[in-house]
C-alpha cells in the first residue's frame, strides 16, 4: 500500500499514486516542509516540462504549523503523512514529535491552533535512489544518503572498478538463460545492480561458467568494455582448481594432443600443474589453464587413470558439483591497464582434502 505523497513547496503541482487514482491530484501544502526525503518508485510527480517518477516512503522531518485545535494523533494522520494510527503513535510515543519545542508523547493530547509541530525521525531507514534534475543533491538528500544502509550483493565480489565488476558464481547457479523465468546468477547480480549502483545503467555479461562448475564471472559496464573483454578473452591468462579422483605425479605437466577423427592435430598440448593437496582418494590441483580447454585436460587425466570429478556420467560425484574452479583471470584493458582478478579455493574442495598432504616432487638423481 503506497504511502501518502508529501511535497515540498516549490514549484511541484501534481503527485499521482497510480496504483490508487486516475488523473492528476493536487498536493499542494504551503505548511509543510522537508529537510530530508527517501526516494522510491511510485508516484509520477509532474514539474512543469519535467516528469519524475517518485514515492515518499520514509519523512526524515516534517513541520507542521496547526490551523485550528486538534489532538495530536489526528493532526498527524490528517497532515504528517502516516498510513496508519499504528505508525503515528508509535512516532508520538517514541519521542519523535514535537509541539512549539517541547516534546509531547501523549497521541490524545490536544494542540492548539498556531502551534507548530514537528515530526522528527531518528533513523533514515531503506535505500535513497538519486533522480537527476540537472542540478546536484541537497545537502540533505547527501545526508540521507549516508546514512542509507548497502545493499548486500547476492554473491562474493572479489573485483570491482569503474569498468568491470568481477563475482564468485556458485556452483549450481545457471550463469544465463534466454528463459526469463529461470533464476540466473547474473539476472540475480543484475537485479542487484540496479539497487545499490544505480548509476551503472549498462551492464552486460562477459564469460560464461557451466551450472555444475564455479569459479569467476565478469560483468562489463558498458557495451565498449564488453566487446575489448570478449574479443581478447582467449588471450588472457586464467588458471583453473580441479578436484580429481586419483594421483598424479607432484608438481609436473599434464599433455596430451588434439584429435581429429582419431588422428593427432598440431603439437602435443601441455599444462604444469601444482599438486596442492592430496588424500588416498582425491588429489587438488592448480594450473594455468580456461575453461575452453577442458575436454582436453580430461583427455590428459585419464592417461594417468584420473578423473574429473562430477564431470561425466562415469565420473565419481562427491561434492554434487564438478571440480572446476576458474580461480584468477588477468585482464588487459582497452588501454593497456593490466586487471587481475583472484579468488580462494572453494570450501567444500578444501574439506574433500582435508588431513591430505602438499606431495613435493621427487629430486631427480643426477647421472
Amino acid at each position: 500500500m503506497p504511502t501518502n505523497v508529501l511535497i515540498f513547496v516549490v514549484k511541484v503541482v501534481y503527485a499521482t499514486p497510480s496504483s490508487l487514482v486516475n488523473g492528476p491530484v493536487s498536493v499542494e501544502e504551503p505548511a509543510l516542509a522537508f529537510s530530508t526525503i527517501c526516494l522510491s518508485v511510485g508516484f509520477q510527480v509532474d514539474c512543469g516540462e519535467v516528469a519524475i517518477p517518485l514515492r515518499v516512503t520514509k519523512l526524515a522531518m516534517a513541520r507542521i504549523t496547526t490551523q485550528q485545535d486538534a489532538d495530536l494523533l489526528t493532526i498527524l494522520m490528517e497532515r504528517g503523512g502516516f498510513a496508519t494510527k499504528t505508525s503515528a503513535r508509535k512516532a508520538i510515543k517514541g519521542g519523535e514529535v514535537e509541539v512549539n519545542g517541547q516534546s509531547v508523547r501523549i497521541p490524545s493530547a490536544t494542540i492548539e491552533a498556531g502551534s507548530t509541530v514537528i515530526w522528527k525521525r531518528r533513523k533514515v531507514a531503506g535505500e535513497v535512489k538519486d533522480f537527476d534534475l540537472g542540478a546536484p543533491l541537497s545537502p540533505a538528500m547527501q545526508a540521507a544518503k549516508r546514512q542509507a544502509k548497502p545493499v548486500r550483493s547476492p554473491f562474493e565480489i572479489v573485483h570491482e572498478d569503474d569498468h568491470v565488476l568481477a563475482y564468485i558464481k556458485p556452483a549450481g547457479w545457471v550463469f544465463a538463460s534466454p528463459n526469463p523465468k529461470v533464476k540466473t546468477s547474473y539476472t540475480t547480480m543484475r537485479q542487484w545492480m540496479e539497487r545499490a549502483r544505480p548509476e551503472v545503467r549498462d551492464v552486460h555479461f562477459v564469460n560464461r561458467i557451466e551450472k555444475e562448475s564455479s569459479g569467476i564471472c565478469l560483468i562489463a559496464k558498458s557495451l565498449a568494455w564488453r566487446k575489448h573483454l570478449q574479443d581478447k578473452w582467449t588471450s588472457f591468462d586464467k588458471g583453473l582448481y580441479l578436484m580429481v579422483q586419483g594421483h598424479l605425479p607432484a608438481d609436473d605437466v599434464l599433455t596430451t594432443f588434439e584429435h581429429d577423427n582419431g588422428k593427432r592435430v598440431g603439437p602435443m598440448k601441455e599444462w604444469p600443474y601444482r599438486t596442492m593437496r592430496a588424500t588416498p582418494e582425491h588429489t587438488l590441483l592448480k594450473l594455468q589453464a580456461s575453461m575452453e580447454e577442458m575436454p582436453l585436460l580430461m583427455s590428459a587425466l585419464r592417461r594417468h587413470s584420473c578423473m574429473l570429478i562430477g564431470k561425466g556420467k562415469e565420473a565419481p560425484d562427491p561434492l554434487g558439483r564438478s571440480g572446476i574452479h576458474l580461480y584468477e583471470v588477468k585482464l588487459i584493458g582497452p588501454k593497456g591497464e593490466e586487471i587481475l582478478v583472484k579468488t580462494r579455493v572453494p570450501r567444500p574442495f578444501l574439506n574433500l582434502v582435508k588431513g591430505g598432504v602438499s606431495p613435493k616432487p621427487e629430486k631427480r638423481q643426477s647421472t
